[in-house]
């Protein structure tokens, strides 16, 4: 630790030649953030819906990564580091314990979880900017090693995390939003007594993109197979919706438009199209154009083939030459080859949105957040068999992505150890003998 510290130490520290605003900013970051953080809250939860939500878990979190560096401090005190830098100028600091530094880990609790819970992404990164502000602070004025701030980051990030996934505050007050449900669009399109296939589309802000991916829905389907589309509008606040109707009736496709209250993520969304779907297929493709429509009859093809030889499997598309950034793939190829020694589900690309389940088989998986992502080892999980199909990918047409590193990484892991821990918790029993005693009760 020490070497370590002595190597970070100069790049981070202030040399007295700072420049006076730098120390200005790195005093002020250090006395008064922290109070402005609080007053902040304060003001949070003095508003409605959502955010007093978020100011919940910012106190939550807070009060957690305070606990545990308290606890760390009387388990293993760690000097502060001596004279150093512009801080030991008029700062004193004392002999009191350092690692990890509660200013930074408390700051920093109080900036992921802003990032994580604040409605508007503009107020969660000023809430980070502050976080980090404190953090950097601690070090440039000579009142901590580089490490006690690190290792605050680390246990700060944890626990907004954790209070993000596993203790979300919803006032005792409030009312569940109300279950999605199927409205008819269209009297004069009645569903036939038996669909092959429902396209399930997740769609948030995805206007401009939608009526191009029905159109093509159409053209790829239309002409050999008995197939709808059901579209979940997740918490639009554009015309997806609207667009979707209108290809739909342009088309003669028959489609269910179901529209979330608030948005839910993707997982829920697919969810709430399964549920509403009468397809005996279920296919999934992301609703942001990238995923090629002209590739499902191959789905079908290896559907038809696999439901032969039982009833249990997911198909998962795979694809070989993406149109994303350098940065994007590689944070998917880290995640994948993570994700395969791991779960080990036969699968090079859980994170593309093109795949074919049974809706008898989807109906047994686990429903939680993020689930989309580990389908194919949920189906492995009850003896399904897993195939792969490679498919095309293109650009997004209009619009912005909804996933970052971030929100891929944090969830991906705790999700992933969540998932392996099914896998080994399953049994599949073989019955031996079935018999029946009487007749049913009329």
């Amino acid at each position: 630790m020490d070497a370590i510290n002595q190597w970070l130490m100069p790049l981070w520290n202030l040399s007295p030649s700072a420049p006076a605003a730098l120390v200005l900013l790195a005093r002020v970051a250090s006395q008064y953030l922290p109070l402005i953080a609080f007053l902040s809250v304060a003001v949070l939860l003095s508003l409605g819906e959502p955010w007093r939500r978020t100011a919940w878990q910012m106190l939550l979190a807070m009060g957690a990564a305070w606990l545990i560096a308290r606890g760390l401090h009387s388990l293993w005190p760690q000097a502060r580091p001596a004279a150093l830098g512009i801080g030991t100028q008029w700062l004193e600091h004392g002999n009191s314990p350092a690692f990890p530094s509660r200013h930074a880990t408390v700051g920093l609790a109080f900036g992921f979880a802003g990032l994580l819970a604040a409605p508007r992404r503009a107020v969660g990164a000023l809430c980070l900017l502050a976080g980090l502000l404190i953090a950097w602070s601690r070090v440039a004025l000579g009142v901590h090693f580089p490490l006690d701030v690190i290792a605050g980051a680390a246990i700060a990030a944890a626990c907004a995390l954790a209070v993000h996934r596993l203790w979300p505050w919803t006032p005792a007050d409030s009312e569940p939003p109300p279950s999605p449900i199927s409205v008819s669009t269209d009297a004069a399109m009645p569903y036939p007594p038996a669909l092959e296939v429902s396209v399930l589309i997740p769609a948030k802000n995805e206007a401009g993109n939608i009526g191009p991916l029905v159109r093509e829905i159409a053209a790829a389907l239309g002409a050999d197979y008995a197939f709808e589309v059901v579209l979940v509008d997740d918490g639009s606040t554009d015309h997806t919706g609207a667009e979707f109707l209108e290809q739909c009736r342009q088309r003669g496709v028959r489609g269910q438009l179901l529209r979330h209250a608030r948005s839910c993520g993707q997982s829920t969304a697919l969810a709430t199209a399964a549920q509403h779907a009468q397809g005996r297929y279920l296919v999934t493709i992301d609703g942001d154009g990238q995923n090629d429509p002209a590739d499902i009859p191959a789905l079908i093809a290896e559907a038809r083939r696999l439901s032969a030889a039982g009833p249990d499997f997911c198909i998962a598309g795979y694809r070989r030459n993406r149109r994303d950034t350098r940065w994007k793939r590689l944070q998917s190829r880290i995640a994948n080859g993570v994700r395969r020694r791991v779960l080990d589900d036969g699968v090079p690309d859980t994170g593309c949105g093109l795949k074919l389940i049974p809706r008898q088989t989807w109906q047994r998986l686990p429903y939680f957040d993020h689930m989309h992502r580990f389908l194919p080892a949920l189906v492995q999980r009850i003896d399904g068999r897993i195939a792969v199909v490679p498919v095309n990918h293109r650009p997004r047409r209009t619009g912005v992505s909804k996933y970052t590193a971030w929100n891929r990484v944090w969830v991906g892991i705790v999700d992933m150890l969540g998932v392996r821990w099914l896998m080994l918790r399953s049994q599949h029993p073989t019955l031996s003998s079935k018999e029946v005693v009487g007749e049913p009760t009329p």
